[in-house]
């Protein structure tokens, strides 16, 4: 059988020939590059051209049996990989960069920003990083969670392949978001990678029942039913996480100027209601609670409430203040009621902001202005 390294040698030579000042790295990774081939076993090899260079090197062939892949990832590319941030999963695509060998460099300059991808993926896996491996991991639960409708919907028409495909799908992203948040990253890619998931610390206790369940299941309600469960589990995990890395901050850094946007807010719900317009006044009504109730989560217990959250797991810091509920009146069309709130809100707020020695930056005339400006920006 012909050696896989002979055959990768031949692509190095003819890349530095016809491309040798285009290409910045060509590196393989792999079960050869972790030393666990066996004659079977294909060599994964790609090669780091400059923006836009180099597009004509890239190849597939099969040769003695073994299928090769020699293609070319850009730069961007690996640091999007480096920075979890690339649309390949994080769980699967680190090992592109960071399990891999150089066959050749064009200089070492090249060498070291290489270098400097891999120890980034290094980085990632700290505990100095877990602040910002769980936002990862948090955003990646959008695609988990779309994926999820996207099952219900391929039910729901009655398309079983795409129901069975997605599944696939959905259960990759929400590994992925498993991973991101437990810090780590698999080594082998699907089919082979089950016992590195099932060794993850943060995860379901039944996660492989609950995967086979999706990927082999009896029926389609079967399916749905794991795939609903999995996607709650996942996110009591990384709402656990979000917990923990809550750090609370005093009023003044995050209401800083914010009396505007209660007056903007307030001025649209009147306005609105004054036309009877529910879809405006619901709107700026919602708007403004919702914003309110995020920014006083960060004071107390300590992080922003975002899209990945339900209003009322950010909800209680609002309600303490003793600040008036606006989104049942608006949601009903209750005009009056809203009105009495949303004035309610201004007044309070007010209070609230002196409370903690907090400027309205409400001016009466121009020199108040000229003042204003010049004791921000002296």
């Amino acid at each position: 059988m012909t050696d896989v390294f002979r055959i990768a040698d031949i692509l190095v030579s003819h890349a530095k020939e016809v491309h040798g000042d285009e290409i910045g790295i060509i590196a393989y990774y792999g079960s050869h590059a972790k030393g666990t081939a066996t004659r079977t076993s294909d060599l994964d090899i790609y090669y780091v051209p400059d923006d836009g260079k180099a597009g004509s090197l890239s190849c597939t062939f099969i040769l003695d049996g073994l299928p090769y892949d020699f293609w070319g990832p850009p730069w961007r590319m690996l640091e999007e990989i480096a920075n979890a941030r690339s649309r390949r999963p994080w769980a699967v695509s680190a090992s592109l960069v960071a399990d891999t060998k150089v066959l050749h460099s064009r200089s070492q300059a090249d060498l070291e920003r290489f270098k400097a991808l891999k120890a980034r993926i290094q980085e990632l896996t700290q505990p100095e990083s877990r602040g910002y491996m769980v936002e990862r991991a948090i955003d990646e639960f959008r695609t988990t969670m779309f994926q999820l409708g996207q099952m219900h919907l391929a039910k729901t028409i009655g398309d079983i392949p795409g129901l069975h495909w997605v599944g696939w799908k959905f259960v990759s992203s929400a590994v992925n978001c498993l991973a991101l948040v437990n810090q780590t990253y698999f080594s082998k890619g699907w089919g082979s990678n089950t016992a590195q998931i099932l060794q993850m610390l943060q995860k379901p206790d039944d996660l492989e029942d609950l995967m086979n369940g999706i990927l082999q299941p009896t029926g389609s309600d079967e399916m749905l039913a794991h795939a609903d469960r999995l996607a709650d589990e996942v996110r009591v995990i990384l709402r656990s996480a979000q917990d923990s890395l809550a750090e609370p901050s005093v009023p003044q850094e995050v209401f800083k100027d914010f009396y505007y946007y209660v007056h903007e807010y307030k001025n649209k719900v009147l306005s609105a209601c004054e036309k009877s317009d529910v879809l405006a006044a619901s709107s700026a009504a919602f708007h403004l609670q919702e914003l309110i109730c995020a920014l006083m989560n960060k004071v107390d217990p300590g992080f922003y409430g975002e899209d990945f959250n339900l209003l009322g797991e950010y909800l209680g810091g609002y309600r303490k203040t003793g600040f008036p509920d606006l989104l049942e009146p608006a949601s009903q069309g209750d005009f009056g009621t809203l009105k009495k709130h949303v004035m309610e809100l201004d007044e309070k707020s007010k209070a609230w902001f002196a409370q903690h020695s907090m400027d309205l930056n409400i001016l009466k005339n121009e020199d108040q202005l000229n003042l204003f400006l010049n004791q921000r920006d002296p």
